[in-house]
């Protein structure tokens, strides 16, 4: 046995030119009158929320100055306060609720002194927002998430125009706008995203036509990944992609006509390397046996760390460009791989375990297929013990994006 340690720690690669080139890709899609919106909750997909955000925030696009998006959204307002101090305005997507209970009247401060928009379902909610700014002598950003049929969030449509007059009468809250969620939009004939469109903008057609008259501009939003690509119609006054930002096809099938590119690469060393003979039984309950003599190698990744013990026996990882089978069963720590084709492989060697080319057999749409998932589970679930490294700097222009007034 050779037991050489590994030359460093599993890391994922995060590629700031990929991620720019998607950025790229997007506003394509949508036009140039069309707000763009990355969505980076959930750790930007696993990602890195800062190293997205450092990235979307601080390059432009191009000569004339085009920003990478306009905008950011997360999840909820600890996100929003793990950011490096964003110069793009925030958007927090999960609806806002019991704003006097324990630790959320900070939070609620929190954003609304740095003019994050927050979202509201509810009279409650927007009451309990407007009480709180009134108090700080500010005004809170907010906008309704009306239900189109998804049944998760969201005001339903009967009590959307209620709500919408409530807010706007409040001197307390601005209104920023109004969003939905599609359910299918990543499906081109499925009828229900043009229902759902329909449904949002019956709803929302006659406060925006009011408001407007009043001279205040509302922000329309709909569309996620799916719908960028998909559904043309939906793009409205600004989109929210997430996935595709990352380089992922919103359809979780590498389409090669799509211009994305994989934003992450998953690699590790090989932390030692076994001769054994065949017949010689692998891992937690034995189930893989060497056909043949064979040399197998220590990957000092599992489950642990997301990558799924449902993959066990199933995938392939890649060492110098060719494919080693993952033998045996993933553990909480590590992982075996089959080296009986690849005799040049060496302890320290690296390890591709997710790779960035989107028809790799490592790829993240391969390893969704084979743990009978969807790529936004393996790219969110790579634990926090797995190190997050920028790589590439762009051949882009710096900028510091100033001002974070939404409006």
């Amino acid at each position: 046995m050779d037991a050489r340690s590994s030359a460093g720690e599993p890391r994922v690669l995060i590629s700031r030119e990929a991620l720019l080139n998607n950025a790229r890709v997007l506003r394509q899609a949508v036009g140039p009158k069309v707000s763009v919106c990355a969505v980076i909750k959930a750790d930007a997909y696993g990602h890195s929320a800062r190293i997205v955000a450092d990235t979307l925030c601080n390059y432009i696009l191009d000569e004339w100055g085009t920003p990478a998006v306009n905008s950011l959204a997360v999840a909820t307002i600890d996100e929003a306060l793990a950011l490096p101090e964003p110069s793009l305005p925030v958007m927090v997507l999960r609806p806002v609720e019991n704003c006097f209970l324990g630790r959320q009247r900070q939070q609620i401060e929190l954003a609304i002194r740095n003019g994050w928009i927050l979202t509201v379902c509810s009279g409650a909610a927007a009451d309990d927002i407007a009480r709180i700014a009134m108090q700080m002598n500010a005004r809170a950003y907010v906008q309704v998430m009306v239900d189109t049929g998804m049944s998760r969030s969201g005001v339903p449509e009967g009590q959307f125009d209620e709500l919408a007059s409530r807010i706007e009468r409040q001197v307390s809250l601005r209104l920023f706008g109004f969003a939905t969620h599609f359910a299918c939009s990543e499906e081109e004939q499925d009828p229900f995203t043009q229902e759902q469109l329909d449904r949002f903008l019956a709803a929302t057609d006659p406060a925006t036509a009011t408001l407007k008259e009043k001279g205040i501009n509302i922000v329309r939003h709909c569309a996620n990944s799916g719908a960028v690509f998909c559904w043309p119609q939906t793009h409205l006054d600004l989109v929210r992609p997430g996935l595709a930002l990352y380089g992922i096809d919103p359809g979780g099938r590498y389409d090669p006509g799509l211009p994305l590119q994989p934003v992450m690469k998953w690699t590790a060393n090989i932390l030692l390397i076994r001769d054994v003979r065949q017949g010689t039984g692998v891992g937690y309950g034995q189930t893989w046996h060497a056909p043949y003599d064979t040399r197998l190698g220590l990957v000092p990744v599992g489950y642990a760390d997301g990558y799924l013990r449902s993959l066990s026996n199933k995938v392939v990882m890649m060492v110098h460009g060719k494919p080693a089978p993952v033998v045996g069963r993933v553990s909480m720590d590590m992982t075996m791989i089959d080296l009986k084709h690849i005799p040049e492989a060496m302890p320290g060697d690296e390890v591709t375990i997710m790779d960035d080319i989107p028809d790799s057999p490592a790829s993240v749409y391969e390893l969704a297929k084979q743990a009978d998932t969807i790529p936004y589970e393996i790219l969110c679930g790579i634990g926090d013990r797995v190190h997050r490294i920028a790589v590439g700097e762009p051949v882009l222009q710096e900028v510091g994006i100033e001002g974070s007034d939404p409006s």
